[in-house]
């Protein structure tokens, strides 16, 4: 695998050879989004581990922006743990601040909507783990705020069901 280089956007060859399991953040290169509402930086290292059933990516959410939209997942249950930077996690109708060491658990099914949201001037990388919807599992995820929802078959096909 080889290693990220930031400066020049690319690939670095690593000079260590490791079983395909094995990753380190720096050879994964980052996949950014900017859409309305929302922005951040992901790198997938469940995908670069091989892992199938649980997702695993360290997200970075830059100053004044949020993660995702306000959502609630049916099946998907998800853990969050902040790796640096502050941010605030939208949890229903309450806001709480996090910091690093600070974990998060949401179970699946719960109809509790979520958001990170991050108001300091500083990134803040945030490592979410969730179960894979589409991988034998079924998730519908809903946006009240955006009135939009979609269902992920067991299959991973998805169904927008709400717009």
């Amino acid at each position: 695998m080889g290693k990220y280089d930031s400066a020049k956007g690319e690939l670095r060859k690593s000079p260590v050879q490791r079983d395909p399991c094995i990753a380190n953040l720096d050879e994964i290169a980052p996949e950014s989004y900017d859409r309305p509402g929302i922005a951040g930086t992901s790198w997938d290292l469940g995908a670069a581990t091989g892992s199938g059933l649980i997702g695993v990516d360290v997200t970075e959410i830059p100053p004044g922006r949020n993660s995702s939209h306000f959502h609630s997942h049916s099946h998907k249950e998800e853990f969050f743990y902040v790796l640096s930077g502050r941010c605030r996690l939208r949890l229903g109708d309450k806001t709480h601040e996090l910091c690093p060491g600070d974990a998060v658990s949401r179970p699946a099914a719960t109809g509790v909507c979520h958001q990170f949201q991050n108001p300091y001037e500083e990134p803040c990388r945030v490592i979410m783990l969730g179960v894979q919807a589409g991988k034998g599992v079924e998730d519908t995820v809903e946006w009240p705020e955006l009135g939009r929802a979609f269902v992920m078959d067991a299959e991973g096909v998805r169904k927008i069901i709400k717009r």
